[in-house]
């Protein structure tokens, strides 16, 4: 057996309001606070994607992934385009954390960004197989395509919070 090291697959790093999609060898990499990241992968065509999006739905005028409506219907689109039938995908689910000081987790941006995306996934038939969302501090994912493993990175907490009165 020779010591030589395997290839990396390729990484893409995916940003706020966009979509990327692919086959493996693939990772997918992102950086999440109170935004949300949806993995999208098909076991079976080793195929897979990953949005990440700020709001669950449009504020002023966005036409872009920013959104979770959009981006989760680019991340569907995206996936069939490739022969992935929603029938054939699984989800996993990031982020969402409540990141600013003094708010309330039920009620935060992250908190309503989670329950859009549940509800999304749940109205589509897509099974949520693993999910890391809430909290208060910000993740790195890493989404390897070819085994549809999520790498899970907690972030120091950014965000001050007052301490209560005794």
């Amino acid at each position: 057996m020779s010591g030589a090291a395997l290839p990396h697959p390729p990484q893409v790093r995916v940003v706020a309001g966009e979509v990327a999609c692919g086959a493996a060898p693939l990772v997918f990499t992102t950086i999440l606070g109170s935004c949300v990241a949806v993995c999208l992968w098909d076991a079976v065509r080793r195929q897979g994607g990953l949005n990440h999006f700020v709001l669950p739905h449009d504020r002023g005028g966005w036409a872009t992934a920013r959104c979770g409506t959009r981006a989760m219907t680019e991340l569907l689109h995206g996936l069939a385009a490739l022969g992935s039938p929603p029938t054939a995908l699984q989800a996993k689910l990031f982020g969402g954390a409540d990141v600013l000081a003094g708010g309330s987790p039920a009620t935060s941006v992250g908190a309503a960004n989670v329950r859009f995306a549940l509800g999304f996934l749940r109205e589509h038939g897509i099974p949520v197989t693993a999910r890391r969302t809430g909290g208060h501090s910000g993740v790195t994912i890493r989404f390897d395509i070819g085994n549809g493993e999520v790498l899970v990175r907690r972030l120091a907490n950014a965000a001050v919070r007052p301490t209560p009165a005794p």
